[in-house]
């Protein structure tokens, strides 16, 4: 992967490479650096908007990184321009634009750049900077998907499920979480998880279904820890374990997962031998 695309993902080995790169450079090299940026040099200009941004032999600056970024972006690299579209719609180094990030989204994405194209269906979905629209929102993210970006299968596979800008198709949503899932995508994992939970274009197989859970939630994802739970609690198939329940809804719920907490009062409920069988029958699917 190229420093630029490391860059535009933020990873912390892009931040390693710029500094590494950066912090070689004595004071005259430095000084040469940013005279081939004024004069056009794109490699240069990208270099000096990450010394801003890091704030490497130069005073943290994000407006200049953002200045410098868009000088390079106008050259065409299209990993500069994502990365600027993600500078606009978080506000670093500016005010939140979400009209601005569109136009740097979409002109990464012409140029064939996945995560770019992903994010524009996102703003399509969403209705941020552009107007919504969920067929534009599923053609961006099935030709990311198509080039293997996780989160635009996971997306793609959301739309599929749920019918948002193209058809209903479970057999679809299936394979492309399972594609996202076993790249390691946290939220595809979760909801692999729950299409085999509830059986929904596929064998119902709670066992499958806590193996997805559990990595997702092994990755940080509270709301995984809930499916889980309501596996231990209401599952027709696992084994009901009401204290291993509660002890991942407590889990959830000290990782944030606010949406957890009304279900301990259905724990103890259950512990205490009072839930019906209808209440068992009627309780709420892991989502």
């Amino acid at each position: 992967m190229s420093f630029l695309a490391l860059l535009s993902a933020g990873t912390t080995q892009a931040a390693t490479t710029a500094k590494q790169q950066l912090t070689k450079l004595n004071e005259n090299e430095f000084r040469q650096l940013e005279e081939h940026a004024r004069k056009g040099d794109a490699g240069a200009q990208v270099m000096m908007g990450v010394a801003y941004e890091q704030g490497i032999r130069v005073s943290q600056d994000l407006a200049q990184a953002l200045r410098w970024y868009e000088r390079a972006a106008e050259q065409g690299s299209a990993e500069v321009q994502h990365h600027l579209g993600l500078m606009y719609e978080e506000g670093r180094g500016t005010v939140r634009d979400f009209a601005s990030a569109a136009l740097w989204y979409r002109k990464a994405a012409a140029q064939g750049y996945a995560p770019a194209q992903c994010n524009l269906g996102r703003f399509y979905l969403d209705g941020r900077g552009v107007e919504r629209n969920p067929a534009e929102a599923a053609k961006w993210f099935e030709i990311a998907a198509r080039q293997g970006d996780a989160q635009a299968q996971s997306n793609i596979g959301y739309m599929y499920n749920y019918g948002e800008g193209v058809v209903q198709d479970y057999g679809e949503a299936m394979l492309w979480y399972r594609k996202s899932a076993e790249q390691g995508f946290a939220i595809a994992e979760k909801n692999l998880g729950t299409m085999y939970a509830l059986g929904t274009g596929v064998q119902k197989d709670e066992a499958e279904a806590m193996r997805w859970f559990a990595k997702a939630a092994e990755q940080g994802l509270a709301r995984a820890l809930v499916s889980e739970a309501m596996l231990y609690m209401h599952g027709s198939q696992t084994a009901h374990d009401y204290d291993q329940a509660e002890k991942l809804l407590l889990k959830a719920i000290a990782d944030g997962e606010e949406d957890a907490r009304p279900l301990l009062q259905n724990v103890e409920t259950l512990k205490r031998g009072a839930a019906t069988p209808a209440q068992t029958a009627t309780a709420a699917s892991p989502k």
